[in-house]
């Protein structure tokens, strides 16, 4: 293994060497004097595009702002050249991205080692809605590139931004008309093919296509329109290698056939304990399943915004947003589980006399969408005055509609397997007889199934504020007064329709896919496919086979909710600016009314009797903040900050239930209940930061932090004696799971930011080779949480949070040629933690993945460009364990390439 290791290393460091070095010797060979594109800037006779030109805006940006911050910019055609706005925010010190369930686009950020639980995501200045079911989240993947001029992520906070923010604030600013004096139109288009084509159905083109134009008219051009439009489509298909849970043996050597530690009575896994200390001791899968995803996603978006400038005192617009993700995917799996002991011959390999076996698949089409209106205008009474309203209404959507089918092999002899299950690898089970494993004769229906899931979040947002004094150029006192209520809505709705056949009904007898697929590390085995088409076809054809399943109503009710949210705010702020000195202080006050209505079951274990609810709860929080930079020289800045900020809870921990399990015979129920009455945590953040400008091409700065959360939100679990308890008559023993504010942690970190778009002291061409560099290191202090027998536990992190984040690209730039190579990695990130005992802590393991972007300028108005994403095919894993050393799922999903070319008017 550590050879393949080795050999891989260097297959990759030989790569970024001959791409740096193609890049030099092309770039030498047909840099010419050809126009520079429009847009462009010169620094010191290099002409400064694409990604370079992005990154000096960006500079540029920080160093304007009030707050310590990071971020991006468009380049000169407007659009983030990134492959999109999820992997182009990654590139930003102390952000990582959550991919979409490790096979689509970025998706969630999170923020110097806080999951998106803790972040707020602005256009414009306003919080956009949740696109998910449950949680407060903004799926970035839903939003496209070409919406954002300039990304910035606001690492310290004042009054007048969002108190939901105690990792930090990601504000999209949109185009304006007034950004040029006349007309700007531009146009990007591509095709795309990734490694990966679906398994069952033909793929079909993918690519993306979006333009943008904006232009000013009217006697005086005091009037103003922007459009934008883009469309993007992925073909692909995903494999997921899933090897679930693990057993641990007391394997001392030699041929021995052992149960795991604390094995079930049926023999197909364990329940460990707490205490169970399981080093030494050998881990075998519990299951091995593959799972082939076909996906077809596409992302659609217009974007409109009317605008006036009466050129004096005046502004008004009026913006429009329509944004849509949908994802059509095919999701079959199949997999083998080890039933009674194993025999053990060596720590990695051995066998099972008896399996089970499980063929199934669904159908999933998943709509996410984001709606938007924005009314506002400025009107400034005098020189140094301002008053601003904005009126802002947001939808955030999700749908998710799902087909599916199941069928089962019981337990037998007939499905012995051996298995090899070697640590940081993939495990492979290999069936004694794989002829009976493949038949599908062997395979009976349990459950023909259908789901409607629905989510909506609508968000009104009012503001007001006076501002004096505080423009770009002003010195002196300035202070900033406002108010803003935020009414958010959100309600939640499950369908569920699920049949149980009557008598026996064979995969074979229904069908299967005509298709032979065969994983990459399946050592040549196949995977047997269902076909959904004929699944649906018999179930139509033999209506009176089937019954409806007695768990429909209350699987369809008890997790359903409405909360409603009503904040209001009001804050006022204090400046003053010298020539070197600028501070900013003041205080945030929120009071929030909150109402919450779901269902329970009464008594718990009935399928048709249900009970609405409702609780209100209101609080309310004074949030001071205060910010400084001062200027040690020209160059050199010094900021610092202090603030307190809020995280609410995610809308499942209020408001919804889950379905309780009730065994009248054992006199047991456990169940999980949201908790209304949750408080938001709270922060007290602690910034510094030291930023040097060398140049306009040229930036280093080290930034500081400390963050100290209350109130912390985990779930706790509680086992108690009642009688009578949910309707129910006697005594029972009662497991009630519930989020609480519980906990504190404390999270603290250093990020350095280095920026150079070209180096001059190299000689000739060379002078076209820039770099960036960017690392996040932090330190933390989890939450503690209570284990299954009652004890508790310090988590060593939070959860969505990686210690180590480091992103670097290598830029050069010659003429019209420009390329890019960029290099992310992520380190460790806990996506769960385990209450049973902490080997079932499930982490996702390190990422390392290398993206590139060659780029040629045709003229003054067209380029042509390649992209390369996830070079090396680095495959995301999730990982288990002690030490989390044992791959859970590995997840393939290949390399993409686009070609494509870009037109500025």
């Amino acid at each position: 293994m550590a050879s393949v290791i080795g050999q891989g290393a260097t297959r990759r460091i030989a790569g970024i060497g001959a791409f740096a070095a193609l890049s030099v010797a092309i770039g030498s060979a047909i840099a010419q004097d050809v126009p520079t594109p429009g847009g462009a800037t010169t620094l010191e006779g290099l002409d400064v595009t694409g990604k370079a030109l992005s990154l000096q805006k960006a500079v540029a940006e920080k160093r304007a702002l009030p707050v310590i911050s990071d971020g991006i910019s468009s380049d000169e055609i407007g659009s983030i050249p990134d492959f999109g706005l999820g992997e182009a925010v990654q590139r930003i010190p102390g952000v990582a991205m959550t991919i979409n369930n490790g096979r689509g686009e970025a998706q969630f950020l999170n923020l110097r080692g806080l999951n998106p639980d803790y972040n707020t995501v602005t256009v414009d200045g306003v919080a956009l809605p949740s696109t998910e079911t449950t949680t407060r989240n903004v799926s970035l993947d839903v939003l496209p590139s070409s919406l954002a001029q300039q990304v910035s992520i606001y690492k310290s906070v004042t009054p007048d931004l969002p108190a939901d923010a105690i990792g930090g604030i990601t504000n999209l600013r949109t185009r304006s008309a007034f950004d040029v004096p006349d007309t700007f139109a531009s146009a990007r288009a591509n095709l795309a093919r990734w490694d990966n084509q679906r398994v069952v159905a033909g793929s079909t083109p993918s690519g993306q296509a979006e333009a943008t134009l904006t232009h000013r008219f009217g006697s005086s051009k005091q009037f103003g329109v922007v459009l934008s439009t883009s469309y993007f489509r992925r073909d692909s298909s995903s494999l997921d290698t899933a090897m679930d849970s693990d057993g641990y043996y007391a394997y001392t050597g030699g041929t021995q056939r052992l149960s795991s530690l604390r094995q079930n009575a049926a023999g197909t896994g364990s329940t460990l304990r707490p205490s169970d200390a399981v080093d030494g001791m050998v881990a075998v899968p519990d299951r091995h399943r593959w799972l082939t995803y076909d996906n077809v996603r596409t992302r659609e978006s217009v974007f409109g915004k009317m605008e006036w400038d009466n050129l004096d005192n005046a502004r008004a617009h009026l913006t429009g947003g329509f944004f849509q993700h949908e994802n059509d995917e095919q999701r079959r799996a199949q997999f083998l589980s080890r039933v009674g002991p194993a025999t053990i011959t060596s720590p990695t390999t051995g066998s099972f006399a008896r399996g089970a076996a499980q063929a199934d698949d669904d159908h999933y089409d998943q709509v996410r969408r984001i709606r938007y209106v924005d009314l506002g205008g400025s009107y400034e009474p005098s020189e140094y005055s301002r008053w601003d309203v904005t009126a802002n209404y947001a939808v955030g959507s999700y749908r998710q509609t799902t087909r599916e089918d199941v069928f089962t092999s019981a337990a037998s002899s007939n499905l012995a397997f051996g298995y090899t299950a070697a640590p940081s690898d993939t495990a492979l089970f290999t069936p004694v007889q794989p002829d009976y494993f493949m038949n599908p004769d062997n395979y009976t229906q349990t459950s023909y199934l259908s789901r409607d899931e629905r989510s909506r979040l609508g968000t009104g947002t009012i503001r007001a504020e006076f501002t004096h004094n505080l423009g770009e150029d002003a010195m002196g006192w300035g202070y900033k007064a406002g108010v803003q209520s935020v009414n958010r809505q959100q309600h939640y709705d499950l369908d569920e329709l699920g049949y149980v056949p009557l008598r026996p009904v064979s995969l074979g007898t229904i069908g299967i896919e005509d298709v032979t697929y065969r994983p990459y590390d399946g050592a040549g085995q196949s995977m047997l496919l269902v076909d959904p088409a004929k699944a649906t076809a018999y179930f139509l054809a033999h209506p009176g086979n089937y019954a409806l399943a007695t768990t429909n109503a209350r699987n369809s009710t008890l997790g359903d909710f409405d909360l409603n949210e009503l904040t209001q705010s009001g804050y006022g702020v204090v400046s003053y600016r010298g020539d070197a000195l600028s501070a900013m202080g003041g205080v945030r006050y929120e009071h929030t009314d909150q109402t919450v209505a779901n269902a329970t079951a009464q008594p718990a274990n009935s399928l048709t009797q249900f009970v609405r609810q409702t609780q209100d709860q209101r609080y309310g929080k004074w949030l001071p903040s205060a910010v400084f930079s001062y200027a040690l020289a020209p160059e050199l800045m010094l900021r610092g900050g202090a603030s307190k900020t809020l995280a609410r809870a995610s809308y499942a921990a209020l408001a919804q239930n889950g379905t309780p399990t009730v065994s009248v015979a054992a006199g047991t129920i456990s169940q999980t209940l949201a908790n209304p009455s949750l408080r938001p945590r709270e922060s007290s953040n602690y910034d510094l930061s030291l930023e040097w400008y060398a140049s306009p091409d040229a930036m280093v700065s080290l930034a500081a932090f400390d963050k100290h959360i209350r109130h912390e939100i985990v779930s706790l679990s509680q086992t108690q004696s009642q009688m009578n308890p949910a309707g129910l008559t006697g005594t029972y023993l009662v497991t009630t799971t519930q989020a609480q504010n519980a906990a504190a942690a404390r999270v603290r970190g250093l990020e350095l930011s280095l920026v150079k778009l070209h180096f001059d002291a190299l000689p000739g061409a060379l002078r076209g080779l820039g770099a960036t560099f960017n690392a996040t290191v932090l330190d933390m202090n989890g939450p503690s949480i209570v284990m299954s027998d009652g004890s508790r536990r310090v988590l060593p992190m939070l959860t969505g949070a990686a210690k180590t984040l480091f992103n670097a690209s290598l830029l050069y730039t010659a003429g019209p040629f420009n390329a890019q190579l960029s290099a992310n990695r992520t380190g460790k990130m806990p996506i769960s933690f385990a209450t049973d005992n902490p080997v079932n802590d499930v982490y996702y393991g390190r990422a390392l993945t290398y993206d590139a972007q060659l780029r040629y300028a045709v003229d003054a108005h067209l380029s042509v460009l390649m992209q390369g994403k996830n070079l090396t095919n680095a495959r995301p894993t999730r990982l288990i364990g002690p030490d989390q050393a044992l791959v859970k799922e590995e997840l393939d999903n290949g390399r993409a390439y686009f070609i494509g070319v870009n037109y500025l008017l």
